[in-house]
C-alpha cells in the first residue's frame, strides 16, 4: 500500500468548461483595461463570498470608477455561466479510485471561485468525495504559484513533500511552485499551444523538468498501472 499524497488541480486537469477564465468574462462585459482585469481577477480567486451579492460588492470596491449595477449584472451572469458549464474529464473517476484503492491520499490544490467549485461538485459528485483535502483559493484567501497555498494544502495532509505528487495542467502554476516545496510533478499538457514559453525553457535546460509529462488521465492511468505512485 502506498503512502504518497497525489494532488490534482481542478481546471483543465479533473474538469472542463472553464477555457475561458473568470476575469476574462468580467473583462469583457465590463470592458476593463489589463490593470483592472489582474486586479479583479486576483479577488476573483482569493475572495470568500459564496453568493453573487456580496462578491458583486466586492468587485465594487476593487473597481471605483465601475457602476454598480454594471457589476453586479456581469457576476450573476458570470456566476450562473461558471455553475453550469463544467464537465468531468473521461478518466478521471476510474484514475482517482484506482489510486485510492492503492492506499494513495487525494487532494486538491486549486484556483478557483465558488460558482465554478459548486459546479464541480454538482457534475463530479462521485469525483469529490474520494478526496482527503480540498485546498481552494477562494477559501484560503491565496492563490496559485504563491507558496503560501502548496503550505497549507500540505499541512492539510501532514504530508512530507517528498512523500507528494502535484497533478495539473499549468506549468506556471502547477508544476513550478510544486516544485519547489519539494513534491513530484506531473504535468497535464492538454493545451500545449497554451505554453509554449515554459516548453522553451524546459528544453533550453532553463527550468526544471515535470516528472513526469502525459497529455491526459488515460496516459496517468497507464503510469499508475507500473506503480509510479506506490514507491
Amino acid at each position: 500500500m502506498s503512502s504518497h499524497t497525489v494532488f490534482f488541480d481542478i481546471g483543465n486537469t479533473l474538469a472542463t468548461g472553464l477555457e475561458i477564465s473568470a476575469r476574462r468574462l468580467l473583462a469583457a462585459h465590463l470592458g476593463l483595461s489589463e490593470k483592472e482585469t489582474r486586479r479583479a481577477g486576483r479577488l476573483l480567486m482569493t475572495c470568500p463570498a459564496t453568493d453573487p451579492a456580496s462578491l458583486a460588492a466586492a468587485v465594487g470596491e476593487c473597481l471605483p470608477n465601475r457602476e454598480i449595477a454594471g457589476i453586479e449584472a456581469a457576476v450573476a451572469a458570470i456566476w450562473e455561466e461558471q455553475f453550469h458549464c463544467i464537465r468531468p474529464v473521461p478518466g478521471a473517476s476510474a484514475l482517482l479510485e484506482a489510486l485510492k484503492a492503492e492506499g494513495c491520499r487525494l487532494g486538491i490544490v486549486s484556483n478557483t471561485w465558488h460558482p465554478a467549485f459548486i459546479g464541480f461538485r454538482r457534475a463530479c459528485p462521485s469525483v469529490l468525495d474520494l478526496f482527503d483535502s480540498v485546498t481552494l483559493s477562494y477559501r484560503e484567501g491565496c492563490k496559485k504559484p504563491s507558496a503560501d497555498i502548496y503550505r497549507k494544502a500540505l499541512e492539510s495532509v501532514r504530508a512530507d513533500p517528498l512523500d507528494c505528487w502535484m497533478v495539473g495542467d499549468s506549468y506556471e502554476l502547477d508544476v513550478e511552485p510544486a516544485q519547489r516545496a519539494g513534491m513530484k510533478t506531473v504535468w497535464v499538457l492538454r493545451r500545449p499551444e497554451r505554453e509554449p514559453g515554459a516548453l522553451a525553457q524546459i528544453i533550453n535546460g532553463c527550468k526544471e523538468k515535470p516528472d513526469l509529462v502525459v497529455t491526459g488521465l488515460d496516459d496517468l492511468m497507464d503510469f499508475h498501472r507500473k506503480k509510479v505512485f506506490a514507491t
